[in-house]
């Protein structure tokens, strides 16, 4: 049987993802594929390029120490020029660049020890794009870019956007490169009790809306395919904290943290069940 594991979309709800990993990792459910969107990419490939529990727990000390500083570059001049339409994006890649070398040492896909698929979507059909092979950080670089924050990536003669936009849990992507079961590691919060405040804030949270109703329809299919092939599609719930502001990364220890517990007593619970389960997250 194969294992996956389909990361899906968050920004910097990252922490949660490397949380959850690590307490399966750390119970013996080993994947032969991770499959990652958006920052569920960065993660796939920090685990791809380090498997195991060991690999978790330095993901967890990466997100744990992260700061705004070193991912995201704020510069009023790009924004104004970005709200002036004489560029696309308000925020430069430079950082997201350097933050995926420092974090994934290995050059290309195929090089990797664990098996990667990231995807991405063509930002002018809407396509979704799964890269098996060729280089990282332009893999990675184009399933992080939200539209309107950062560039589209040139990869293959096709300009590519945040894979959450196609594939927000990338499920049916991993059961189509022959995973017979996939473990769903998500970034769900709990329930906005108001909306977010800022324009970027809000555009954000517009698109997980949007990315989220897509997920569940995803998974809807997942499922079916699942039964059909007697495969299993499992979720891992999710801890489910307040949402952080967009550009907020010092929560990262805190998330990691609830991540692990959280999927500890779901195991400890005695989960997975043997079938398709509800879709929680």
């Amino acid at each position: 049987m194969t294992t996956a594991f389909a990361l899906s979309g968050g920004g910097n709800l990252g922490p949660l993802q490397a949380g959850t990993a690590l307490a399966l990792l750390e119970s013996g459910i080993q994947p032969d594929l991770v499959v990652g969107s958006s920052v569920g990419a960065l993660n796939a490939a920090f685990l791809a390029s380090r498997p195991g529990a060991d690999g978790a727990r330095q993901l967890v000390e990466a997100w744990s120490s992260l700061r705004r500083r070193q991912a995201v570059q704020l510069n009023p001049l790009w924004a104004l020029a970005g709200f002036l339409g004489t560029r696309d994006h308000l925020l430069s890649p430079a950082r997201l660049r350097r933050l995926i070398r420092q974090w994934i040492a290995t050059d290309r896909i195929e090089d990797l020890p664990l098996s990667l698929a990231v995807t991405a979507t063509d930002a002018l059909s809407g396509e979704c794009v799964v890269m098996r092979s060729g280089a990282v950080v332009e893999a990675v670089a184009a399933s992080a870019a939200i539209p309107g924050l950062f560039p589209a990536v040139e990869v293959d003669g096709r300009w590519l956007v945040d894979g959450s936009l196609s594939a927000n849990r990338p499920v049916r992507q991993a059961q189509a490169l022959g995973a017979d079961e996939v473990y769903v590691i998500t970034t769900a919060t709990a329930p906005r009790l108001r909306p977010p405040r800022g324009a970027v804030a809000m555009a954000m949270n517009s698109v997980s809306l949007v990315t989220t109703r897509l997920g569940l329809a995803e998974m809807a299919e997942a499922y079916r395919h699942a039964e059909s092939s007697g495969g299993r599609v499992v979720v891992v719930p999710s801890a489910e904290p307040s949402a952080p502001g967009p550009f907020e990364y010092r929560r990262g220890a805190e998330l990691a943290s609830a991540a692990y517990r959280r999927t500890r007593q779901w195991l400890e619970a005695g989960r997975p069940l043997p079938t398709a389960v509800m879709d929680r997250g």
